[in-house]
């Protein structure tokens, strides 16, 4: 099903999922391992419920009123490819039998091989092992590309932006939502936390993360707030009201906690920000940029403190 929208052959088949991918690099190595460890722990991400969090916020980011608005667009726009698609987390929000498209999902991870179980049910559905980076696909193959939370973590956020683009075709719809630059504390805090965290295996990483997922439990349970009197420029911080759980999350270390979920699903999303070596993060103004220079033009730009959302047309 693929066959017509490759530009070479793969260096194997592997559970019918074409494979591409050459470990050259070793930071994408080490991102390689990381996600392929955190995606095959689906009792953190495959609940409905945490697919229906999941889908308010692609639906408000990217501005799409309801999920089958979304799907009837991606389909309009069909082919679309899922880069970075891990185990279908994103595309398990919108993709549904009968959606009357085409999607390919691509990771450089085994991941891949749990997103195919996941949705390859599904009619029109394709899956193949691939880098961002080198995707082995003919130019203007695709009326849609969608690349939720993965460019940056590859060597270079805006290599992997611009390689995109030739494979849209002219008009075709880039989906982009890369991490946002925070508080200059908290930048500090994720630098620091990070070289600990990536260095250590997989599993060992996810257990060193927990307590930090406990502490954020009990900042969140407390429900205090504090009045911050006047703006704190040097800390990145406004005047008015903060909970205090947020006011450290957003400012000095991500102590992620989102009340509805389980303790392995609030740490899923510590393991997911720490444990990747590349997580880059990145200004508006860079991201206006890029678009720039791959001659795309915005459609929609959401600006959150979490981070950038993009829909942009390929000129």
């Amino acid at each position: 099903m693929l066959d017509d929208l490759l530009s070479r052959a793969p260096s194997e088949v592997v559970d019918g999922i074409p494979r591409f991918v050459e470990r050259h690099d070793e930071g994408q190595a080490q991102v390689q391992d990381s996600f392929a460890y955190k995606w095959e722990r689906r009792e953190t991400y495959d609940s409905n419920h945490r697919r229906d969090i999941a889908a308010q916020w692609i639906l408000e980011r990217y501005g799409f009123p309801s999920v089958e608005a979304l799907r009837a667009h991606l389909a309009a726009e069909s082919p679309v490819l899922d880069v970075g698609c891990g185990a279908g987390y994103t595309a398990a929000t919108w993709l549904a039998p009968g959606w009357g498209g085409r999607y390919v999902g691509a990771d450089i991870s085994s991941a891949v091989d749990v997103a195919s179980e996941r949705l390859g049910h599904i009619e029109g559905t394709s899956f193949l092992q691939a880098d961002v980076l080198d995707l082995p696909f003919h130019s203007e193959s695709f009326g849609a590309i969608m690349a939720e939370g993965v460019l940056h973590h590859t060597p270079s956020t805006e290599a992997a932006f611009k390689a995109l683009v030739p494979l849209l075709r002219p008009g075709g719809e880039l989906l982009v939502y890369v991490y946002r630059r925070k508080a200059p504390l908290r930048e500090l805090a994720d630098d620091y936390l990070r070289d600990r965290i990536a260095a250590l295996p997989a599993e060992r990483a996810w257990a060193e993360l927990t307590p930090m997922t406990r502490l954020a439990q009990a900042l969140a349970e407390l429900d205090v707030e504090v009045d911050v009197p006047e703006d704190v420029p040097l800390l990145g911080i406004s005047a008015g009201r903060h909970n205090v759980q947020r006011l450290i999350y957003w400012h000095f270390a991500k102590l992620f906690w989102h009340p509805e979920l389980s303790l392995e699903e609030n740490n899923h999303v510590q393991f997911d920000w720490y444990h990747p070596r590349y997580a880059h993060r990145h200004t508006e103004d860079e991201l206006l940029h890029w678009c720039d220079e791959a001659g795309v033009e915005v459609v929609r730009l959401d600006v959150q403190e979490s981070g950038l959302t993009l829909r942009a047309r390929k000129l």
